[in-house]
């Protein structure tokens, strides 16, 4: 049987500026982000390519308006990766719903203050696309945003991400 050791501790100082002893992990409250000590990088070294994979909330997505579907956690994220599901009617289409599932790659663009998007591996189960999705920036913070492509239809959006900071 392997040993195992376990330690607990509290400190006063943010997670992104600590400096971690070699092989300690640790985040903080609040955060998904954890952290891997090496003995010399402020704030250690980001496990799974930053905040690891977060949850967004369920957001319905009225026709005709952006709405947000992710934020970021802080202003220091300049970078998104979100897998998107959004689930909705076409317009005139009552019997089932559809679901429309797409990658999103987001960027802060500190040169112009607005946020950039790549939408790639987009799949749908409708004759056309149920939802469009950008970025965009609000008080610093890099946002996605979705919005339904029927006119009458919302659409119900589920996402999980990856963050990568500063």
């Amino acid at each position: 049987m392997s040993s195992r050791k376990f330690i607990l501790k509290e400190f006063n100082q943010s997670a992104a500026t600590y400096v971690g002893r070699s092989g300690e992990v640790w985040f903080q409250e609040g955060t998904t982000a954890i952290r891997f000590g090496d003995d010399v990088t402020p704030g250690g070294i980001a496990l799974s390519g930053g905040s690891g994979g977060t949850a967004g909330p369920t957001t319905v997505c009225p026709p005709g308006v952006n709405t947000v579907v992710y934020s970021a956690s802080s202003t220091t994220v300049r970078t998104i990766r979100l897998t998107a599901q959004a689930v909705g009617y076409e317009t005139g289409v009552v019997d089932f719903p559809d679901t429309h599932s797409a990658e999103v790659i987001a960027v802060k663009n500190l040169r112009t203050g607005l946020g950039e998007a790549s939408v790639y591996g987009v799949t749908y189960t409708s004759v056309a696309s149920l939802v469009t999705f950008d970025a965009q920036i609000a008080g610093g913070v890099l946002k996605i945003v979705a919005q339904p492509t029927s006119l009458v239809n919302s659409v119900t959006v589920d996402s999980i991400a990856i963050e990568i900071q500063e």
